[in-house]
């Protein structure tokens, strides 16, 4: 799959929303091609649990592809110590977890300097429609409540594997995110 990859990213004719389409938002992932029907379980669970349509469930990532196109692990191959990365794609999601962050009102929280180093960051992602839960306040209920339920799923069922979950407002920012992605690959080396 990555020699794959690697070639359609060579190739001037396939667009860039064409290799997100193809390697990152559709197909099978790679930890389940044998077990289809498994990958429709993780699905239905996250689903079920955030109340979500399943259709707005996306496995992204290492887990999914092989191999990662993160700026940081670029080409590294899954393996052992790698976790399942689940993308939410939910305006209605999205909006009631902002919502619920704006009633905590996060900026007025008093934070330490690595609080507030972790703030900035999340509102760095936030500008670009991504919810990441690592990054919420400690004392926001909402954010044990997140990791409770990942961790009752993860290292069980689908593998031992640590799941982990954002949240995208919808689909533009979720593929802008990848866009950038394919983008500063195509620029750079390939071979890596």
């Amino acid at each position: 799959m990555k020699d794959k990859f690697k070639k359609d990213l060579k190739n001037d004719r396939i667009t860039d929303i064409e290799i997100v389409e193809r390697y990152i938002s559709f197909g099978s992932p790679y930890i389940f091609q044998s077990n289809e029907s498994l990958y429709y379980d993780l699905k239905k669970d996250i689903s079920s649990h955030f109340n979500e349509e399943i259709k707005n469930i996306i496995m992204i990532g290492s887990a999914k592809l092989g191999f990662s196109i993160a700026p940081s692990k670029l080409w590294k191959n899954f393996n052992d110590d790698s976790d399942i990365d689940i993308a939410i794609i939910s305006e209605k999601l999205f909006d009631e977890y902002w919502k619920d962050l704006f009633e905590f009102n996060i900026e007025l929280c008093d934070r330490t300097e690595e609080e507030e180093e972790k703030y900035n960051k999340f509102l760095r992602y936030f500008f670009k429609g991504w919810l990441r839960p690592d990054l919420f306040p400690k004392r926001f209920n909402k954010k044990s409540l997140w990791f409770d339920y990942l961790h009752s799923i993860s290292y069980k069922k689908y593998g031992p594997y640590k799941i982990t979950c954002a949240m995208y407002k919808n689909t533009f920012f979720f593929n802008s995110y990848h866009l950038s992605n394919v983008k500063n690959i195509r620029k750079g080396d390939l071979n890596g």
